[in-house]
Order: C-alpha cells, then sequence, then structure tokens
C-alpha cells in the first residue's frame, strides 16, 4: 500500500502530526456544513459581506449574542457587525483559532457624537450599560449635592476613539428633547480588553456622568450626511489652515518611533518623532508639535531637544495611570503613545 498517496488525495501530504491532520479534517468539514444551520446569516462586518453563525446565549440576554465564524475568516475586538437592522459590537474574541474563530457581539443602542480636534463630526455606536447601580447615586462639592447618573459606554478603538479623554461632553438622550441630558467623561479603561499587539483589535471603556446642558456652547448642528445632531462644546471653524505653504512639503507625515506604552517612576522617558515625505525619505528640518494629555500633567518634568520629548515623573500616587502623548501634524496626521505609569 502506498501511504504517501492517500495522504496526497486527503491534502495531508505535508502534515507533520496525526494532530495537524485531524485539525484539517475538522476545518475541511466545518467548512463544509457551515451555512446548513438555522444560525447561520450573513451579514456586514465593517461594511463589507461576512458569514457568522449567531447564536442565543444561555444567559437570557436579548442584548448579547455568541458568534462563530470559518476557521480562515477571523473577526477582531472592536468590529461592527450590521445584522437584522442593528449594529453590533464584538467585544469578546477567543485567541483559540485553531478551528472556528468565536467571540461574543453586544448590541449597541448608543450613537455617540463629538467634534475631533479638526473639527470633524465623528460618529460611534456604543454598547450601553448602566453604571448609576455602581455608585452612590449622589455627585457632591462644596456647595451642593445632585444626582450622580452614569453610564458605562463601549467602543471600538481607533484613531478618533483613542483621544477621547476626561472632561469631554456628549448629549446623550432622545432625538427632539430639548434642553437635551449632557454627560461628562469621567473615566476610561484602556487595556481591559487590548488585543491590539497580536492583531486581534481592541476595545476601549468610558464612564459618562450626569452634566449640565449649556445653551451658549452645545450646539445643534449638521454632520457628514446633513442630519441634525448635537455636539457638546461645539468650535466653529476648527479646521487646521494648512501645515505648510511649500507644496512639496504638504504630504509631509509624522510618527513616534521606538518607544514602549510605559514610563518608570523616577526615570526619563525620551520620545522621538520621526518626519517621512511622500516618498518615504526621512526630513530632518521639520519642530515637532507635542502634547501631552493627563490630569496631572503640571506634575509631569517635560523638556523638548530636536525632535524628543523627555518626560519625568517622580510622584509614586501617578502609578497605573495613563499619559496620552501627542504628535501633532496640522495635515490632519497625528500620532499618539498611551504610556502608563509604572514603579519598575
Amino acid at each position: 500500500m502506498d501511504i504517501d498517496y492517500f495522504r496526497k488525495i486527503n491534502n495531508t501530504y505535508k502534515s507533520e502530526s496525526r494532530q495537524e491532520t485531524d485539525l484539517y479534517l475538522l476545518n475541511r468539514h466545518v467548512n463544509r456544513h457551515f451555512a446548513d444551520t438555522i444560525d447561520y446569516h450573513k451579514v456586514l462586518k465593517n461594511g463589507e459581506t461576512y458569514e457568522l453563525l449567531i447564536i442565543k446565549d444561555t444567559d437570557g440576554n436579548t442584548h448579547k449574542k455568541k458568534i462563530k465564524s470559518r476557521p480562515d475568516k477571523k473577526f477582531n475586538l472592536g468590529d461592527y457587525i450590521e445584522w437584522n437592522g442593528q449594529y453590533w459590537l464584538v467585544t469578546l474574541v477567543d485567541p483559540n483559532d485553531k478551528t472556528y474563530n468565536s467571540g461574543y457581539m453586544y448590541l449597541c443602542t448608543v450613537l455617540l457624537k463629538w467634534q475631533n480636534s479638526r473639527g470633524e463630526i465623528i460618529e460611534r455606536w456604543a454598547y450601553a450599560e448602566d453604571y448609576t447601580k455602581y455608585s452612590t447615586g449622589i455627585s457632591q462639592n462644596y456647595s451642593m449635592s445632585t444626582g450622580d447618573y452614569q453610564y458605562g459606554i463601549t467602543l471600538p478603538v481607533d484613531d478618533e476613539t483613542k483621544f477621547l479623554k476626561r472632561d469631554k461632553r456628549f448629549v446623550v438622550d432622545i432625538d427632539g428633547v430639548y434642553p437635551p441630558d449632557v454627560y461628562k467623561l469621567t473615566n476610561r479603561k484602556i487595556y481591559l480588553a487590548d488585543d491590539r499587539y497580536f492583531c486581534r483589535g481592541g476595545i476601549l471603556s468610558l464612564t459618562l456622568s450626569f452634566d449640565v446642558f449649556n445653551a451658549s456652547t452645545d450646539k445643534l448642528v449638521a454632520n457628514n450626511q446633513n442630519a441634525q445632531v448635537w455636539i457638546c462644546d461645539y468650535i466653529e471653524n476648527l479646521i487646521d489652515e494648512p501645515s505648510y505653504t511649500n507644496p512639496s512639503m504638504a504630504a509631509i507625515v509624522g510618527k513616534i518611533i521606538n518607544t514602549s506604552g510605559f514610563i518608570t517612576l523616577n526615570r526619563t522617558k525620551k520620545i522621538k518623532a520621526e518626519f517621512t515625505d511622500a516618498a518615504g525619505n526621512i526630513v530632518t528640518d521639520i519642530v515637532p508639535q507635542w502634547n501631552i494629555v493627563c490630569d496631572f500633567k503640571d506634575r509631569i518634568e517635560i523638556s523638548e531637544t530636536d525632535n524628543i520629548v523627555s518626560l519625568k515623573i517622580t510622584d509614586d500616587n501617578f502609578i497605573g495611570e495613563t499619559i496620552t502623548v501627542v504628535l501633532k501634524n496640522k495635515n490632519g496626521s497625528d500620532d499618539s503613545i498611551d504610556l502608563i505609569v509604572t514603579d519598575i
């Protein structure tokens, strides 16, 4: 008997173990019969056609679905799934993808809207939870006590959401209500579900606390589809001017290079900027514009030399806090990095 013949016709000739052969045969079977179930659906993943098994979860939560995809068709944390006329957000991914890709998605119920640093109106669907039950229900200061109502908002990590910081305000209310309810970002969790380092996406969780509507700064404006949306602290004509008067410099792109996502207590952290032109050539005659974003900026030692910004923290009260370092480019291609303060 020629065993090589049977290995070839079963496409296992290059298999190095019985486990690899069994896995190949299992995945072939899964792909052949993937659509042979009532749980099979064609959906849109980030706007593109995609196949999923959408399974009712056993805990009775109708806003939560278990999902599976074909072995060679991955989905990631933060992916949007459009199904049944609804937006769902992938919030859990099993990193073991030898066969089915498995995870969970939650129904998005809030369309969050804000204005970014370039003046553009940004919209993101979010999964919302009631965080009021975790608070005392009362917010106090030296002069008065008010009701403390909180939402937990889960969003994908992308080039817009990662810049959302504390004190950012949003309208969260039913269309047509005036004055609308306003909420302020009071906390953010960025590493509770972050699989970006092995290319499986990430999500972030924001805490929004009830705030006061400001009739002079909170505006009803037109979004990209010419629909009227509420934007808190709206600023007119915020779009930046062109970065450079020389047309050959218009395509300059800056990026942060050679640094980790941590800053160690009592040690100087150096962050370097590198600029390249449209052809990928390094440009050396540009002065970087740095922006340090955190609640304790005045407690950080900051210095700039050439294309490097240096940071140093000596107060151990900030261990575990996050600092965002932003490299500004007026052509809109900002780069940034989040640094977690550690003591080792």
